[in-house]
């Protein structure tokens, strides 16, 4: 038995159009112009050879063979639907491929990813370090993780956690004739300079930073200079000078002692780190697996940090 060929283009823009009683909102959902939708809606009619639509001044009514048809039409395109998503997801659940600030891969995520696969061990994932904007229609990523606004079109975004800066610097720094006591004992001290957010003019710099603590002998041009924070970390770690570190990053080594933060002002960084993806990935079982567990790792280490107990949720 042949099965009939049925017109599937013009079959979507009369269900739209059903749904929505009009031509303009079907063609929005569709991203086609309205006129592509009366043309295909004409077409199906010709092919079944009934009026689908009464088509008045104040707008479109369905007509008796548009009703019937309207009703048992959705409920295919929603199977339809389903099924596709169950393929989609059954594939991408066994692997999750995501775009990650480098800063955040090398001192949050990428330590903490033997716990995630211990906890999902048929997930693969893989990650892209970057800093490029992400266009998921073009890149092969389900997700990303990046530091702005948060404010990007077309996307979902889950903030993940607000930053600020503070001096850090290895604990030998706060011992012998240069100890560090108050701001302006850093003039004895090399400062490291941290260059990733040079892009964003209200970001502080370690300028703002003794100008708000009120550090007058402190110059704050000199010093060793990174392009990315865990490298001006890892020299403060090291005793080669002071950094302005990231606090939220820095949680673990200051918890640790490899580093101490020697004053309590801290600069908000203006920016924050976010979860984001295309809308229409939002119910792919690797992406919520991935999200919730994000979200309890932040969650236990905002209670368990002392460091952290004062940062914004």
């Amino acid at each position: 038995m042949n099965r009939r060929i049925y017109p599937l283009n013009a079959l979507r823009a009369f269900e739209a159009s059903a749904r929505q009683l009009s031509f303009v909102k079907a063609a929005e959902e569709l991203s086609v112009t309205p006129a592509a939708i009366s043309q295909q809606v004409k077409r199906l009619e010709e092919y079944l050879g009934l009026p689908l639509f009464r088509r008045r001044s104040q707008g479109l009514l369905l007509a008796e063979a548009g009703q019937m048809l309207s009703t048992d039409l959705r409920d295919v395109f929603l199977r339809m639907d389903k099924a596709i998503e169950q393929v989609v997801d059954s594939d991408s659940r066994r692997s999750l491929t995501i775009t990650v600030a480098p800063t955040f891969a090398v001192m949050w995520l990428i330590p903490r990813l033997p716990k995630f696969y211990t906890l999902h061990p048929d997930i693969d994932v893989r990650i892209s370090t970057s800093l490029n904007l992400v266009d998921f229609k073009r890149d092969d990523f389900d997700a990303a993780i990046r530091l702005g606004s948060g404010q990007w079109f077309g996307l979902e975004t889950i903030k993940l956690f607000d930053e600020s800066v503070t001096p850090m610097c290895s604990p030998r720094l706060l011992e012998g004739p240069d100890a560090i006591r108050i701001p302006d004992d850093l003039q004895k001290h090399a400062l490291i300079h941290n260059h990733s957010m040079d892009y964003d003019p209200d970001a502080p710099t370690w300028s703002t930073w003794l100008d708000a603590a009120g550090a007058s002998r402190v110059d704050a041009s000199r010093g060793i200079h990174f392009s990315l924070p865990d490298h001006g970390l890892q020299a403060s770690m090291d005793g080669s000078g002071v950094v302005l570190g990231w606090k939220f990053l820095s949680a673990k080594d200051l918890a640790a002692g490899r580093v101490v933060a020697p004053f309590e002002l801290s600069l908000p960084l203006g920016s924050s780190f976010y979860l984001t993806y295309p809308e229409a990935h939002r119910r792919r079982t690797n992406i919520a697996v991935f999200r919730d567990w994000l979200m309890q790792e932040l969650y236990e280490e905002r209670k368990s940090s002392t460091f952290l107990s004062k940062e914004v949720d």
